[in-house]
Order: C-alpha cells, then sequence, then structure tokens
C-alpha cells in the first residue's frame, strides 16, 4: 500500500487512514487504521502483512511509475468536514492516545489472562468465567485521559456534597492536568475519541466521548473560569452531531436520550449563570440550543419536577 501526497493529492496535515481485510467469500474484518501527518510531496509505504491482516511499514524499494495507475485520488469532497471534525487534534494528541503500537484496531486483540484462575475463582456468572480467560492487549488500547468518579468524601457538608455530584469542575482540571495542562488538548481528544468511533468502528472511543461531554457539560465553575474552552467545546459538539442521526444517542432499552438529558444540564446552566458569564459564551450557547432544536426536534425545556429541592441544614 503506497499513500502519497504527490501523486494521489493528499492535503498535508493530519489524516486517519483505515482498511477491512476482506475473504475469498466476502467477509469483511473489523476495522484497523493509523493516524499519520503528512508533510507536503511526502510518499508514505505500506506493505500487507497476510497473517496479521494488517499493514505495517516497509523498506522495500518502489518506483512511482510503477504504482501511480493504481493509486486513487483523494476525496476532495470529504476535505472540509474532515478539517472540521479535527480541528484541535495535534501531533502532541495522537502521540498521547493512540495505542504504543500505533495501530487503531476495532477489535482489540485478546491474550491469555496469566491470573486466569484466579479472576475466575472470584467470577460470579458464566460469561465472567469466560472473559476471565483472555485480557485485551495493553499495547493495542487507546490510552485516553481518565475521570476519576471515585471520591473520598466523608466529612463533606451537605452544601460540599451538592457541589461535588451537581459540579464536575475538578474532573475537568484533572482531565485537562492530564492533557499537560492544556485546554486545548482536551478538545482535541474529544475529537479524536469521536473520529477514530466514527471511522474506525472503535466503541469505546464511543464511551470516552460520552464521558468527556458529559462532564464538560456538568462543568459549572468551569463556565465562568474557561469561557473560550466552552465556546470551542460548542463548536466541536456541533460539527459532531451533523455527523449523526437524531436518535443516535437514545438508549434503546430506557428510549432515553443521554445527550439531551446532558445538554439540558448545560443549557440550564448557562441560563441560571447568564449575568455572570462571558456574553459571546451565553450568546453561542443560545444558537447551539436553537440549532438543536429546530435540527434534532429535542426538547430541553425544563419541568417542575426537575427543578432541585432545596433544603436548609
Amino acid at each position: 500500500a503506497v499513500v502519497s501526497t504527490q501523486s494521489t493529492g493528499i492535503p498535508p496535515g493530519l489524516h486517519f487512514v483505515f482498511y477491512s481485510a476482506v475473504s475469498k467469500e466476502g467477509t469483511v474484518a473489523p476495522r484497523s487504521g493509523f493516524f499519520h501527518c503528512f508533510k507536503s510531496q511526502e510518499v508514505l509505504v505500506k506493505k500487507y502483512d497476510p497473517q496479521e491482516e494488517i499493514v505495517v511499514s516497509s523498506d522495500t524499494p518502489y518506483q512511482m511509475k510503477e504504482i501511480d495507475t493504481m493509486l486513487a485520488p483523494y476525496p476532495y469532497q470529504h476535505y472540509q468536514k474532515w478539517s472540521s471534525l479535527v480541528t484541535h487534534v495535534s501531533s502532541t494528541t495522537v502521540e498521547r492516545v493512540q495505542p504504543q503500537c500505533g495501530l487503531i484496531q476495532a477489535a482489540t486483540p485478546l491474550l491469555s489472562n496469566p491470573s486466569a484462575e484466579m479472576d475466575k475463582n472470584a467470577a460470579t456468572t458464566v460469561e465472567e468465567r469466560l472473559d476471565a480467560q483472555f485480557v485485551e492487549d495493553s499495547s493495542m488500547m487507546l490510552r485516553f485521559a481518565k475521570v476519576d468518579k471515585k471520591k473520598d468524601t466523608a466529612g463533606f457538608t451537605a452544601a460540599q456534597l451538592t457541589s461535588f455530584y451537581m459540579d464536575s469542575t475538578p474532573s475537568i482540571n484533572s482531565l485537562i492536568a492530564q492533557c499537560g495542562g492544556s485546554e486545548d488538548e482536551l478538545l482535541g481528544e474529544l475529537q479524536i475519541s469521536f473520529v477514530v468511533f466514527l471511522l474506525g468502528h472503535v466503541y469505546s472511543a464511543f464511551d470516552q466521548w460520552k464521558v468527556l461531554v458529559d462532564t464538560i457539560c456538568k462543568g459549572r465553575v468551569s463556565l465562568h473560569e474557561r469561557p473560550a474552552f466552552y465556546k470551542h467545546f460548542i463548536r466541536t459538539l456541533h460539527y459532531h452531531l451533523r455527523e449523526t442521526p437524531s436518535d443516535f444517542f437514545v438508549d434503546i432499552v430506557s428510549r432515553n436520550n443521554f445527550l439531551t438529558t446532558t445538554l439540558k444540564l448545560f443549557f440550564e446552566a448557562l441560563r441560571e449563570e447568564e449575568e455572570e458569564l462571558d456574553k459571546e459564551l451565553v450568546a453561542r450557547g443560545g444558537k447551539f440550543k436553537l440549532h438543536l432544536e429546530k435540527y434534532f426536534s429535542w426538547d430541553f425545556s425544563v419541568d417542575e419536577e426537575d427543578d432541585p429541592v432545596i433544603v436548609d441544614m
């Protein structure tokens, strides 16, 4: 496989190259892919490993004239869309998040669990006992920042407990610290998790995207401390939602839409804190809300039963 900015017209910059192996019977394997930041006139050569069903680096000599006719042109009709999805993704983001091996696979390879017997004994169901036999290959796993949801709240006052469960600002600060102290890097991780799910079909990336959106939306204090970050967050989420159908986020069991529930809290915080918040942020949030109500027919109205109950202690 040869990927070239010279012959195929690939624009310089970050791109995600993905593929699937296909059997003789036409069965399509789960996707694999990799990120690469192309330089002008760069030629990237890879070869296919039929045993592992992946492409690997190659130092085989090549003649561009021989392979030029076999290269497909870059689909420029999708370039603007791609660019809007990775505005905050840098080479630093890719190096930090991608698996150690550099290859992203929809199905993470499994290894024999060295402590299988111990884990089997601790398992309570047949499914857990089967799962205990294998573990995911850590070198092939995405390395996302982690949201620490566990915290010792012993000794907290009622007000502190309320703030802890209603405001995720401490978690946001922790995520940004894991991203080298950069707000832009956290937005880059939000974008890369969405792209890896959308194009790479990696479901764990979608789980990370949901966790990040939920955490960011619930950061009430952060709205005051990081207005520029939230303006970029709204723009990022806008482009993500353009790529998904309106019922995509509905839980098939509860029929609840995770995103409308989360965004309702976000828009309510913007409304309640309107006088103290950055005016441009409030305006952008209002326009985003109206767009979602019109385009997706989502309802963000607040019911009286949703209002918090005030208890004097």
